[in-house]
């Protein structure tokens, strides 16, 4: 998907970060599997909508990937922050990912199939999830390493994560 088509889906006050464009640019040239399911996918305000059963938090949520199971990843505008966040597809296993978009590719970078259901006090079940050409392009671009498991990344945002819950139930009451 083009970094450009990308961020014309999202909604105002809610910009694609440089970094996920960069993804895009990368998933143009080498395709799918970018990492285990991981797919990006274009923001649709009906899928937050829907997810939800509300309009409220529309505005709040960028959608810019999905899973297999169709959970949904998102950036959250949260008190002047953006955090990736994940949403998992029946409504379970809903918490911040990464405090910014380079954590966010390098937790991806590690592998697992499916990120938001998987153990990431672990390393990757299925080592075929994994990417080398992947985890190369977002060491060496972003002069980062790529973590073994990821609760590295994921660990000290738990705080977050509840609030994020929290905040998901405060739409849908």
């Amino acid at each position: 998907m083009s970094p450009n088509k990308l961020a014309s889906s999202f909604p105002l006050g809610i910009e694609l970060p440089k970094e996920l464009k960069k993804l895009c640019e990368w998933n143009e040239v080498n395709g799918y599997p970018i990492s285990g399911g991981f797919e990006l996918r274009q923001h649709d305000d009906k899928t937050i909508q829907c997810w939800f059963g509300t309009a409220k938090p529309i505005g709040f949520l960028a959608q810019f990937g999905a899973g297999p199971d169709g959970s949904l990843y998102c950036i959250w505008k949260h008190n002047g922050d953006f955090l990736i966040v994940h949403m998992g597809s029946e409504g379970q296993n809903n918490f911040v990912l990464a405090s910014n978009p380079v954590d966010f590719l390098r937790l991806l970078a590690i592998g697992y199939d499916e990120i938001g259901f998987a153990d990431l006090s672990l390393p990757p079940e299925n080592e075929d999830e994994i990417n080398p050409s992947f985890q190369d392009w977002v060491s060496i671009n972003f002069n980062v390493p790529i973590p073994k498991t990821g609760n590295e990344i994921t660990g000290p945002l738990q705080g977050i994560s509840d609030n994020f819950q929290s905040w998901i139930d405060s739409q849908t009451d």
